[in-house]
């Protein structure tokens, strides 16, 4: 209806032949916004905002915004010319378009900022990859060389111990070893039955039986529970896996590498791979993640080889 003063919404309505134009209209407007969608999807998948930000949105306004709006313009030319009009002289060059534009601009700035939305940079929840799996997998370990002690006791005097000094000697040793292993247990955490999960709006409680897994992606730790089908629906949690592990119970739980920790009533099957890992599968009705990329996810819930041995421990119950 733009460029028309002389014929008004309501006007149009009444005339039979403006419904199929719409429709076709409207069908347009789909394939544009489907196309700006898909392109962001593809783009945050190989280019993080945080990390990559000129490149970033450098591709996205190519892709995001000027192929699609060729795109919007060669669907309208066909629409033009199946109905054998002219497009120049419809006035499509000077209203349509331009106003297209911008509305397919304004959709790029609205994925732009959903994406800054639901990936939330900080300090605390956010660190580098390489950081990241030193605070989960290594564990500090220092050692100091004592200085020589000279023996001064000789032997024969060595040799004058009684046996009822090595038996109170040895309950020393073996009381030193219950006391910590009795620390050990102490020093565990119980494991949790909810996990709160922190957002900017709220704080949302989780039943930790609803979870299938939690995973690193783009480095930040997600939490997937049933149901979900997109990746926007899961969770982020501003821990790391080494934590959450503390509150898990390991006979439902096991972390099968750096990135990931899966629930074992989740899982359907499990494959050997030609790395020496293994390939899991999940029940089809519990997750299905649409907008991930199938060969991250898979590279992601992979089971890496040195702990193919524990792992089949864990599900041999």
């Amino acid at each position: 209806m733009m460029g028309r003063p002389d014929l008004s919404t309501f006007q149009a309505l009444m005339i039979l032949s403006y419904y199929p134009t719409l429709l076709v209209n409207y069908a347009i407007a789909l394939i544009v916004g489907m196309g700006v969608k898909k392109v962001t999807i593809l783009l945050d998948s190989y280019h993080d905002w945080y990390s990559d930000l000129w490149r970033r949105a450098m591709l996205q306004f190519l892709f995001g915004v000027v192929v699609v709006s060729i795109l919007s313009f060669f669907l309208v030319w066909i629409y033009f010319f199946a109905f054998g009009q002219d497009l120049t002289d419809s006035g499509y060059l000077d209203y349509e378009l331009p106003f297209s534009i911008a509305l397919i601009t304004i959709l790029n700035f609205y994925y732009v900022a959903y994406y800054f939305y639901m990936h939330p940079r900080s300090e605390h929840e956010i660190m580098p990859a390489d950081k990241q799996e030193v605070q989960m997998d290594m564990v500090p370990f220092t050692y100091q060389m004592e200085s020589p002690i000279e023996v001064t006791t000789p032997v024969e005097k060595v040799e004058s111990i009684t046996n009822s000094e090595l038996e109170t000697n040895n309950g020393y040793a073996e009381n030193t070893m219950l006391n910590h292993k009795a620390k050990e247990a102490e020093q565990k955490k119980e494991p949790k039955e909810i996990l709160i999960v922190d957002t900017p709006l709220r704080s949302i409680p989780i039943k930790l039986k609803d979870v299938v897994i939690f995973f690193i992606y783009n480095k930040t730790l997600f939490i997937a529970t049933k149901g979900i089908k997109n990746l926007g629906d899961c969770y982020q949690y501003s821990g790391t896996l080494s934590e959450l592990m503390e509150y898990l119970d390991e006979r439902d739980f096991f972390r099968i590498n750096r990135q990931c920790i899966v629930n074992f009533k989740m899982i359907d099957a499990f494959e050997n791979t030609t790395d020496k890992g293994l390939r899991l599968l999940f029940k089809s009705e519990y997750m299905k993640l649409d907008d991930m990329k199938t060969e991250v996810f898979v590279k992601t819930c992979m089971v890496s080889g040195d702990r193919v041995a524990s792992f089949k421990d864990w599900m041999n119950r």
